[in-house]
């Protein structure tokens, strides 16, 4: 199944570059708290920013390494999963699969694997892989009335398992969950932007075995075309069920 989505994606990723559209060359900058960004990085740029699988509650070191691979796909990968979770690996990929003047669509898959044991009597039976997956849904909206704002909502729904030869620990440890929430950005200057944020994300944002709260959040974000760090996004997420504060940071790298 996840083969499957997968090449939904990169096949997707493929097919739009052979349309064209009025909105293809207009830059469109969309800086994210709890939502994504419908429009992938620019052809062979970076960026250190949030997977479309996980979300903000994640530790910010744990934040993807992306590359945009074609004009409307991109993949990434956390390179912190590799060094704290030996045997583990991840990816994700992203396609800008609608692109209007007004509305962007997009959709996210990831997927992670970590090694798990599972014991008897204190000894080892199996090592497990605990697998997580998710698919987003993220749509980017520019009112036509006001081209400063752009409203953001999401749908990301994660899958874990553990991959057990035993079919009872595999379907006893199936389970999903459904996070949400909505992003407003608005101009304040030349290159400058504020965003607000709501949220109802998991806890830790790594896995669905955790329970979802309500939150809310600010980013502000500057835009540095062909600077090292070329826009570079601070924020904070308060979660008011739990009393956290969560610090958040991303950027892209020598964006034109």
């Amino acid at each position: 199944m996840r083969i499957l989505i997968l090449l939904t994606i990169l096949l997707s990723g493929v097919s739009v570059l052979a349309g064209t559209d009025s909105a293809s060359e207009k830059r469109v900058v969309f800086n994210p708290v709890v939502s994504t960004s419908a429009r992938t990085l620019p052809q062979w740029r970076f960026g250190y920013q949030r997977t479309g699988g996980a979300n903000i509650n994640t530790h910010l070191l744990t934040n993807a390494v992306s590359v945009g691979v074609l004009p409307r796909l991109e993949i990434g990968t956390v390179p912190m999963f590799y060094a704290a979770a030996p045997g583990s690996s991840n990816y994700t990929a992203k396609v800008n699969f609608y692109r209007g003047e007004q509305v962007d669509w997009a959709v996210s898959f990831t997927e992670s694997r970590f090694k798990s044991e599972i014991k008897t009597s204190g000894g080892v039976v199996e090592r497990p892989d605990l697998l997580l997956q998710s698919v987003q849904l993220g749509l980017n909206y520019r009112p036509e009335w006001n081209g400063n704002i752009t409203f953001s909502p999401f749908a990301n729904n994660v899958c874990g398992r553990i991959e057990s030869k035993d079919p009872w620990v595999l379907i006893y440890s199936l389970k999903c969950e459904t996070e949400y929430g909505l992003d407003f950005q608005y101009q304040i200057k030349d290159r400058e932007w504020l965003t607000l944020a709501y949220g109802h994300l998991r806890e830790a944002g790594l896995s669905p075995y955790e329970q979802l709260n309500a939150g809310v959040g600010v980013a502000w974000s500057q835009f540095r075309p062909k600077e090292m760090f070329s826009r570079p996004s601070v924020g904070l997420y308060y979660i008011p069920d739990t009393q956290n504060i969560l610090y958040l940071l991303s950027t892209t790298f020598y964006e034109l």
